[in-house]
């Protein structure tokens, strides 16, 4: 009986040991949509924990977590594409991961003359915030067609999908950039079918680096162990996301409560092919990103800084080849 007495004691000191050993890791994250399912599932299947970390997922929009992240507010932003600009414009920041190499965000419109982007020369779009993602998006796709980057105008509707689908469908927008978790409750309801129709998806059209985790250059150096474990457990939430389809939507859905599960199952099928499988995107896509935020930020493209000014993918990579090494595969 002492003996067992004592292993419950060891066991239970062992336990606040842990507990008190946990970082705790602030971490913002814009939706919770299926592109962020892979943090709930590192979280719900242990992943950070066995990483001794204790993750809090903060949602707010890059304009909010960008500055939060430059002040040390929080330690991890996924809003990369409000990050990258505020590198450009010297915060010492770098982005350490790249979640997805394409955006599965779409162009709605609900005037039947407008269908590709020449059609919109002079008028305006609905985006979140300026310079958000569907703003590079935009631009980047004006690039890609040879389209001056004048050639649509850009009005912030807030980050609520829910206020870009009212604009949609009382037509008080020439044309919406919209995530398919927004449109999908409009889609089935119909209300979408009498009004709009979609002139891009830009799933697939476009490549650029969307989304993916940064911190401060200061964390980076000062303990990166405890960003090689956000990393490890990440990518390992991302494994789990791509290879079980109705466990990942069932995590999802109990973080989740303003969409019905059809709906994030939906979102999620059009979401996967995203992902990239080894957190990293290529140098090219990553000129070509960099090119449009430079005309965005009216910087000389020669005065760009260099990639791994801006990108530090190092423990990215190490993490990948450990795991792969290892031969873990996540479990249902």
């Amino acid at each position: 009986m002492r003996s067992g007495a004592a292993l419950v004691l060891v066991a239970a000191l062992g336990t606040a040991i842990d507990s008190a050993a946990a970082r705790t890791l602030k971490v913002t994250i814009a939706a919770k949509s299926p592109l962020y399912a892979p943090y709930f599932v590192a979280l719900d299947k242990g992943y950070y924990k066995q990483e001794g970390l204790d993750v809090e997922l903060v949602e707010a929009a890059g304009g909010i977590a960008t500055p939060a992240l430059m002040s040390g507010t929080v330690d991890v932003s996924t809003s990369t594409a409000s990050v990258v600009p505020a590198i450009l414009r010297g915060a010492h920041l770098k982005v350490v991961y790249t979640m997805a190499d394409r955006l599965p965000d779409q162009l709605w419109t609900s005037r039947p003359l407008l269908h590709t982007l020449k059609d919109l020369k002079g008028l305006t779009v609905g985006i979140a915030s300026r310079g958000d993602s569907y703003e590079i998006a935009l631009r980047s796709e004006l690039e890609n067609e040879g389209l001056p980057q004048d050639w649509i105008g850009y009005t912030a509707l807030g980050f609520a999908g829910s206020v870009r689908l009212s604009a949609l469908l009382s037509g008080s927008m020439p044309a919406v950039m919209i995530t398919p978790i927004d449109v999908e409750p409009a889609l089935y309801s119909g209300a979408l079918a009498k009004c709009c129709h979609l002139m891009i998806d830009f799933v697939k059209v476009l490549q650029l680096p969307y989304t993916g985790a940064a911190v401060s250059d200061r964390l980076l150096e000062s303990d990166p162990a405890t960003v090689d474990g956000f990393l490890r457990g990440t990518v390992k939430g991302v494994r789990y996301t791509l290879a079980f389809e109705p466990q990942t939507v069932a995590i999802l859905a109990k973080h989740n409560t303003e969409h019905e599960s059809q709906t994030i199952l939906d979102t999620y099928r059009i979401t996967v092919p995203t992902m990239t499988k080894i957190g990293t995107a290529s140098d090219d896509l990553i000129r070509r990103d960099l090119k449009v935020r430079a005309a965005i930020l009216g910087i000389d493209p020669k005065d760009l800084p260099p990639i791994d000014a801006i990108y530090d993918y190092r423990l990215t990579r190490k993490v990948t080849a450990e795991i792969d090494k290892s031969g873990w595969q996540p479990t249902p």
